[in-house]
């Protein structure tokens, strides 16, 4: 068999029972083209292939706890994975189209690298981001629209309180035009009765009213308003809007809103960021209170004769009480509050109240005379705490029949 010539074509193991045996004291070698095996293959000890193993239909591994391989397993179509975990010693990594799709998540994502936005959400502040980020962004108000239907979304809030919302046009009260003259050494202001050939003209501002200052000064001319009149002093904030909240001061082209606050004080200065000579008083004023006398009625319910009546009439804080009429004759006491009127319950008429007893004035009408004038006129005003503008009216019915009085006061009113 050793001659160069041999060869067999076919090798029929045959035997009456058992299994046929090859045997070889070295190695077998097959050497051919294709070796085809046509029915299982049993191997007791380890295969080793130098070249490649292809499979065409399944290569199942039964009770195979782990597979080591050298360099790199492909799989075309998937791994499946139908018990216990994968697990990775070192990365996984995906290609640009790899996608990872899992119904949750283990951890915090804080070590994730290479991922725009990972533990957190930028926050940006008119486009600047800020050096921190967020978990969570909640924002309240009637006037919040959430937009945005990619990564990015924007937050717009329109109205609302504070110093940071820009007031609608139609709420703008008084509006002044800012300027500057021709040397632009200072300000000139036109509108609302200002004198617009004034340097720093003086502005009055009333309290809780809407003022717009109107910038066309120029651009190097950025306005702010200070407690006091240097740049150095604190800016005032409370109730005013910048067109640049960042810095916050008003630039040529845009507006500068300022709603002067209860507790504003009473001179405030508006100043160029830039030049100290460009500087000017606000005065803030309160809203004059209206001098226009008028009248404040109320009615008790059917009173029997000599009955008491108590009734409350809303009024001022404060007045003068310059008249008071009845509608049929009677006991007419006003008092500063509900206290001191119980306390006088049992006075009796032409018995002078005792001092400090918070009777304000009382007037006596008969059938005849139901009109009395108070003079001099008898300042009067509500002494609860907190204050209102309840007027405390005690009425003794002093008609000779059963009937509701009505009283009707004429007042001036001193407070706001």
């Amino acid at each position: 068999m050793a001659e160069k010539g041999f060869g067999v074509k076919e090798i029929n193991l045959i035997g009456p029972s058992g299994t046929p045996t090859i045997e070889s004291p070295n190695n077998l070698n097959l050497n051919a083209v294709n070796v085809a095996i046509s029915t299982n293959v049993s191997i007791g000890g380890t295969l080793s292939v130098s070249g490649s193993v292809s499979v065409g239909g399944t290569l199942t591994y039964e009770d195979v706890k782990n597979v080591d391989s050298v360099g790199l397993i492909t799989a075309r179509t998937g791994v499946k994975v139908t018990g216990g975990e994968l697990v990775v010693g070192n990365n996984i990594k995906l290609g640009n189209a790899g996608v990872i799709t899992a119904t949750s998540f283990s951890g915090d994502g804080s070590a994730l690298t290479g991922i725009s936005g990972s533990g957190g959400v930028a926050v940006q502040d008119e486009g600047s981001t800020l050096s921190t980020q967020a978990s969570v962004l909640n924002f309240v108000g009637a006037g919040v629209v959430a937009t945005g239907t990619g990564s990015t979304k924007t937050i717009t809030i329109s109205g609302g309180g504070g110093g940071s919302s820009t007031p609608a046009d139609d709420d703008i009260q008084v509006a002044y035009t800012l300027l500057n003259t021709s040397t632009a050494s200072y300000y000139r202001i036109q509108g609302n009765g200002v004198d617009n050939t004034e340097n720093n003209p003086t502005l009055y501002m009333y309290r809780d009213t809407k003022y717009r200052l109107i910038h066309n000064a120029g651009g190097t001319h950025p306005i702010a308003i200070f407690t006091g009149n240097t740049t150095s002093s604190t800016k005032y904030e409370d109730g005013v809007t910048y067109s640049d909240t960042s810095n916050k001061v008003t630039t040529n082209g845009n507006n500068l809103d300022f709603t002067p606050p209860h507790d504003a004080p009473s001179t405030l200065y508006y100043i160029c960021i830039n030049h100290s000579s460009m500087v000017g008083e606000i005065k803030i004023v309160d809203f004059p209170v209206s001098k226009v006398r008028g009248t404040k009625s109320g009615a008790t319910g059917p009173l029997q004769v000599n009955e008491i009546g108590n009734i409350s009439i809303g009024g001022h804080k404060s007045y003068l009480l310059m008249n008071v009429q009845l509608s049929a004759a009677g006991w007419f006491r006003l008092y500063t509050d509900s206290a001191s009127r119980t306390a006088d319950a049992n006075r009796s008429v032409g018995e002078d109240p005792a001092a400090g007893s918070g009777v304000i004035a009382e007037v006596v009408t008969t059938a005849s005379s139901l009109t009395q004038k108070v003079t001099p006129f008898v300042p009067g005003g509500n002494m609860d705490n907190p204050v209102s503008t309840n007027m405390y009216v005690a009425i003794k019915n002093l008609s000779s029949t059963t009937q509701a009085i009505t009283a009707t006061l004429t007042i001036l009113k001193l407070e706001d």
